[in-house]
């Protein structure tokens, strides 16, 4: 019996307006491109207020980027609720099964795929690309070394660096693929380079 708590008629008017704005923004980056579209192009496209848009976004940024964050705060849950005589690298490995269950759209979307070639042509998407790699980093470290008592912050700090660099290196490689294009394809080869970056034999 399934344990998820069925939407109301309001959240799916929400989720809805939410994937118009996403499918706007997508198609504008793509033909109008990054720098030349605004919030009020947007929101326009999408056919609703700008102020309706910052109801779901802080920025275009946001917009693109996606679930990030959302990642970012699960797997510093999953440290959160680890044991304290663990090994820090298979819990992160277990945040990021987690996350990736959670956000399993984001794999396959044209938002990742877009995202990807803004990040190698558009400095502002590529600065926000690194900012937000910098966020997860620092979240991450800090959660590590709080649960951990044997982790110092600068050992803390290098594994946070490579479980980060490891998940976004793995993706983007992933994301190029044609062959293995479903969310549980797509995270198990991301799992499987992550798990390799981190010293892991499952």
């Amino acid at each position: 019996m399934s344990s998820e708590v069925p939407q109301t008629l309001r959240e799916r008017k929400r989720e809805q307006t939410r994937q118009r704005i996403i499918a706007a923004g997508v198609e504008l980056f793509a033909t109008k491109g990054y720098d030349e579209t605004t919030v009020a192009d947007i929101a326009a496209a999408a056919d609703i207020g700008t102020r309706t848009f910052f109801g779901y976004f802080e920025s275009k940024d946001a917009l693109l980027f996606g679930a990030g964050s959302d990642r970012i705060d699960i797997a510093v849950s999953t440290i959160q609720a680890a044991d304290a005589d663990e090994d820090p690298a298979r819990v992160l490995l277990r945040g990021l099964d987690a996350a990736a269950k959670a956000t399993d759209d984001d794999f396959v979307s044209d938002r990742a795929v877009l995202r990807l070639r803004l990040v190698g042509s558009v400095p502002a998407v590529r600065a926000r690309g690194a900012l937000a790699q910098l966020t997860a980093i620092q979240a991450i470290s800090e959660a590590l070394t709080v649960r951990f008592t044997k982790l110092d912050a600068h050992h803390a700090a290098g594994l946070a660096g490579a479980f980060v660099g490891a998940s976004s290196a793995a993706t983007q490689a992933v994301l190029l693929e044609t062959q293995h294009n479903t969310p549980e394809k797509r995270a198990a080869r991301i799992r499987s380079a992550v798990a390799m970056g981190l010293g892991i034999k499952d």
